[in-house]
């Protein structure tokens, strides 16, 4: 039996940044950045860990991340970036899929 091909997706997050008074925390690839401005979002706006679920759908071909984690599931209001990418990879091998790596690129800009 011949080894599937690999599949590759490509996966975009983009969250407004935080007024400077948020009491919000920023986090990025699951890591909190004490003392930096927040970004905003229905969730912790991890913009790594978001980007990595959307590449992980994309890739499966099982929706984004709107589809599974948007704003019209109250569930995951709030939730952590690590705990929607372990999500993330749970539907993608459900969907019969092996994850052999994934990058992400992080590019800020603050107001």
């Amino acid at each position: 039996m011949t080894p599937a091909a690999p599949r590759i997706g490509i996966g975009v997050d983009v969250h407004a940044a935080a007024p400077e008074d948020s009491p919000r925390d920023l986090w990025i690839a699951g890591l909190r950045w004490e003392g930096q401005r927040a970004l905003e979002g229905h969730s912790d706006a991890d913009v790594a860990c978001h980007a990595a679920c959307d590449a992980l759908f994309s890739a499966a071909g099982i929706g984004d991340l709107g589809t599974h984690f948007g704003v019209g599931r109250p569930e995951w209001e709030g939730a952590s970036g690590s705990r929607l990418l372990g999500e993330a990879a749970r539907l993608v091998h459900e969907a019969g899929y092996e994850i052999g790596n994934i990058s992400v690129q992080v590019i800020g800009n603050w107001p």
